[in-house]
């Protein structure tokens, strides 16, 4: 090859992968998951220094098409670095459950860990309303003792 081969070699593909990183990233976002009743759900948990673990919960219906949230959150502990074992908070089958017929919801839901290790908080909500089918959003996170 020529050198003004190479050049414009090179030149198209610079052209190309810039086309690619813009039109890429928009493709990625269009694809952002819609929901009938629901605008944003949100998990955030931390543990403090002295083992309690507090989980913020957030959930923004639609004012106007939100009727019902529903709350259901569980605890797992991992166990030899492989598997998932539920932890005991002290309700019925270790799933704290809450609801509210607001269409927004905030909670903190805490509890105290016995022992140091990797934990993980799952929490689904299910966001009822006139939008269509429920919303059945899941949202985890992993915090370390």
């Amino acid at each position: 090859m020529n050198t003004m081969t190479k050049k414009w070699t090179l030149l198209m593909l610079a052209v190309l992968t810039l086309v690619m990183s813009i039109f890429v990233p928009l493709n990625k976002a269009s694809a952002a998951t819609t929901y009938n009743n629901t605008n944003r759900a949100n998990l955030y948990a931390s543990v403090s220094s002295n083992g309690r673990l507090s989980a913020s919960l957030s959930v923004l219906g639609i004012k106007g098409i939100t009727t019902k949230i529903e709350v259901s959150l569980y605890v797992e502990k991992r166990i030899l670095g492989l598997f998932w074992s539920r932890v005991d908070i002290g309700c019925d089958d270790n799933v704290w459950e809450d609801s509210t017929t607001n269409y927004y919801y905030n909670n903190t839901f805490s509890c105290d860990l016995s022992s140091t290790g990797t934990y993980r908080v799952t929490v689904t909500y299910t966001v009822s309303g006139t939008g269509g089918a429920s919303d059945v959003i899941t949202k985890t996170d992993t915090v370390t003792y």
